[in-house]
């Protein structure tokens, strides 16, 4: 079988590399990589790449493709996991926002739409090219916004092999795990809401229901994990719930926005001088490319949600030969190809059609939910009567502005752009001023 990779000059494609090479039970014995910086794909192929095949037991070809034609042809997998524009258009619209008065952020708020009404022309294109050259093929799906995404590939083309994944939701498994010291695979989550916007509303250990006593009696355990989510803790035990990390953007607004208005550098900023330096680093020649790949995760780690927060982490160092991580979202995505491919058999937090599960929803929203594969597709666990009303309220709303965004970049519509940014939570800017700052469509 055939796996293509788009966006593989990315310093996050180790990570999945690494792990491929470890699930011997995948017929994975086709590796294709694209990207449009080809320079630094010829990069990471001279240097990391090879030491990491050197390492592993498992083996598969692995190549780069000139085209993006020559990279679709014959997949039976495609993982897309690209960014466009960079991570400079990224920080444009990250300081833009936060001039504006608004939280300058990739997937929430003015950049999350920003960088939807980027992407999914471009995931529409691919998507032609997949129909065209590898027809049958399954698209797991983690650029950015997922969501509104994988939304948009399902409404504007039809397509629906496509899947779109998360690693945000998975952690909280993560953590619970390591709080009652088991196995991640004995933890299992039930979890409802969108990409970036939902709350984890069962936790079982060794199948006994924990959630409470996680709430009530081991949430600072759970503080200690990540130290952000103190903020949270209020949302928390108002929902009886675990809300997903990017409610901070939400339930902390000013304080994100007052310390992205005193941070020397943006999240974006920060992030591309990292990957600048590891990429001179692997150039130079003067680093085992594995431990400078290994001191940049470190960095990389540390610094997440540290500038919106203001709080520090606490994370193991980072050893990439050694990862096992079970959630992370390289070990998402080859679940999900394993899954679908028939050699595994779990629960996971997917981001699928609503079909039924929420009932004020339309059947073919893409929702972020705990699903397992039944009868070859993909279906929606739990029930969506167990959030919060609150939870189900803000939910729903949201999805009408993420429908909105689609009805914008579809039409090339102002007017469903304009209502977009007014539906949104997060932006409270004037609609009208904002958009004409950003240009529209039609100027």
């Amino acid at each position: 079988m055939k796996l293509t990779i788009l966006g593989a000059a990315s310093p996050r494609f180790p990570l999945l590399l690494n792990s491929l090479l470890k699930r011997e039970n995948l017929s994975i014995d086709r590796v294709c990589l694209f990207d449009l910086d080809r320079e630094k794909l010829g990069l990471l192929s001279r240097t990391l790449l090879p030491e990491i095949m050197t390492h592993a037991t498992g083996r598969f070809d692995l190549s780069a493709a000139a085209t993006i034609e020559e990279a679709f042809e014959g997949a039976d997998y495609v993982f897309s996991s690209i960014r466009v524009g960079g991570q400079h258009r990224r920080a444009l619209d990250e300081t833009h926002a936060v001039e504006l008065g608004e939280i300058g952020q990739e997937t929430v708020g003015i950049g999350g739409f920003l960088s939807a009404l980027r992407t999914i022309p471009v995931m529409l294109e691919h998507v032609d090219f997949m129909q065209r050259y590898a027809p049958g093929a399954m698209l797991i799906n983690f650029t950015n916004p997922s969501g509104i995404v994988t939304q948009a590939v399902h409404s504007l083309s039809g397509f629906s092999g496509i899947v779109g994944i998360c690693d945000a939701p998975q952690m909280v498994a993560t953590y619970t795990a390591e709080i009652y010291d088991v196995d991640p695979s004995e933890v299992q989550i039930l979890s409802y809401g969108l990409n970036h916007y939902g709350w984890v509303y069962s936790v079982q250990v060794q199948g006994i229901e924990v959630l409470d006593q996680l709430l009530d009696c081991r949430r600072e355990e759970f503080f200690a994990k990540e130290p952000f989510y103190k903020d949270l803790e209020e949302e928390m035990l108002t929902t009886r719930s675990i809300p997903n990390e990017y409610l901070y953007y939400y339930t902390q607004r000013e304080r994100v926005l007052a310390n992205q208005r005193n941070a020397p550098l943006s999240r974006a900023q920060t992030i591309s001088r990292l990957d600048d330096e590891l990429y001179q680093t692997l150039a130079r020649g003067t680093l085992d490319p594995i431990r400078a790949f290994n001191e940049y995760m470190d960095q990389r780690n540390s610094s997440y949600m540290m500038l919106e927060s203001g709080k520090k982490r606490s994370q193991p160092v980072f050893s990439l030969l050694d990862q096992e991580n079970a959630n992370g979202y390289d070990a998402i995505a080859l679940d999900v190809l394993g899954i679908a491919s028939g050699v595994l058999d779990r629960q996971m937090i997917l981001n699928i059609p609503n079909n039924g599960f929420d009932p004020a929803l339309r059947d073919e929203d893409v929702i972020e939910v705990s699903a397992r594969r039944i009868g070859g597709r993909f279906r929606a666990q739990g029930s969506a009567s167990a959030l919060h009303p609150s939870s189900l309220k803000r939910i729903r709303a949201m999805k009408e502005y993420e429908r909105l965004v689609i009805e914008a970049v579809a039409n090339r519509s102002d007017r469903a752009a304009i209502q977009a940014l007014e539906a949104n939570p997060l932006i409270l800017t004037d609609p009208k001023t904002l958009w004409r700052k950003m240009g529209g469509f039609n100027e």
